[in-house]
């Protein structure tokens, strides 16, 4: 709020030290006629300090200092005016709950990234636990789900996680029970839940830069190549880097090696294998390299729908005229009086 001047200090630039401090707090009043107790939170007049006035009305030149007041804008006499009532707690106006700020830092684009190109951020949003448990927050999810990035244009590819998540509701999530970790491996389909082997990799050009995204910094040295399942409490163990337990928190470290050259006009999907669970909670995207919109996707999938809505459709009309006209012609069943022959015939049916 920029009521007060110790918040209005926040506000402006290239300022230092703690703005106002307790010489601005509106003075003790004392032998008032309205606070015979010398409570300044119901003194009248115009009591100043630092050109910082404190009383009980609002004024052009002050507003009250005291919770829940009732303010007459107007300068009215009570008989043609009212007071409206201001739902303002001193207590909490001056703080913050819920913080959900983040430093966001712009770079400039590096050399190395001609000066016509495009870059793209990729990143990760979301917190640990299923839909309730991550509530007032979302599942994980790359963001965007769906990329454009044309031949010669970049990714900027950054994974950030929290190692604080509360254990709310047993918090449904894998590896680290307080932590979020994500990597990024090559899928066929994003209707599949199994990434590619390697060798059909062409998101990724080489076999270093393949691995960089799917084990995102942990060394095989390091790790417990022994875990092969979940059970006796493996998904808490620091070394179960299949869980990505060994992995940092923000990933990579050097944000310039978050750059991706994309390389091809073609639709590759991917996924992080920590996360994918299933349905709402899975965790997939997918990298369009052509020149379309980033919605063609859906579009080719809502269009091939309504084609074989169409397509029943046409034939159910096909199959309701055919019948029509056959009644209409007393044909084979639609004759009056056809029955089916019975025993051995296997169910002939007579026309009379």
């Amino acid at each position: 709020t920029n009521d007060y001047p110790s918040h209005q200090f926040a506000e402006v630039s290239g300022t230092r030290g703690v703005g106002v401090d307790a010489n601005t707090n509106c003075p003790w009043y004392s032998g008032g006629t309205d606070c015979p107790d010398g409570n300044p939170d119901c003194a009248t007049g115009s009591g100043d300090n630092n050109a910082f006035q404190c009383g009980t009305a609002l004024t052009a030149d002050a507003i009250p200092l005291y919770n829940r007041p009732y303010v007459n804008l107007f300068d009215e006499p009570a008989t043609r005016s009212f007071a409206l009532s201001l739902a303002i707690n001193t207590h909490q106006t001056g703080r913050t709950f819920q913080d959900r700020s983040y430093v966001f830092k712009v770079q400039n684009k590096p050399a190395s990234v001609p000066a016509g190109a495009t870059i793209t951020n990729l990143g990760v949003r979301g917190r640990r636990g299923n839909i309730v448990q991550s509530y007032p927050a979302v599942e994980y999810d790359f963001t965007p789900t769906i990329s454009k990035c044309s031949p010669g244009d970049y990714l900027h590819i950054q994974l950030h996680g929290s190692d604080f998540n509360a254990q709310r509701n047993a918090n449904n999530g894998e590896g680290w029970e307080y932590s979020d970790r994500h990597n990024l491996v090559q899928m066929s389909q994003r209707g599949m839940n199994y990434p590619m082997h390697h060798s059909k990799f062409d998101m990724f050009s080489t076999l270093e830069e393949q691995q960089k995204w799917a084990w995102v910094g942990q060394s095989p040295a390091l790790c417990d190549t022994t875990i092969q399942d979940d059970n006796n409490g493996n998904q808490n163990k620091y070394r179960n880097c299949g869980k990505l337990n060994m992995a940092p928190n923000r990933f990579p470290l050097n944000p310039e090696e978050g750059l991706y050259r994309c390389h091809s006009s073609s639709t590759f999907n991917y996924a992080s294998t920590r996360n994918n669970n299933f349905s709402n909670r899975s965790h997939k995207a997918a990298l369009v390299g052509s020149n379309t919109d980033d919605d063609d996707e859906e579009t080719s999938t809502d269009e091939a729908v309504v084609g074989s809505m169409a397509a029943v459709l046409g034939v159910s009309l096909i199959g309701l005229g055919a019948a029509v006209y056959m009644k209409s012609k007393g044909i084979a069943c639609f004759a009056a009086g056809a029955s089916s022959g019975g025993g051995g015939g296997g169910g002939v049916v007579t026309t009379i």
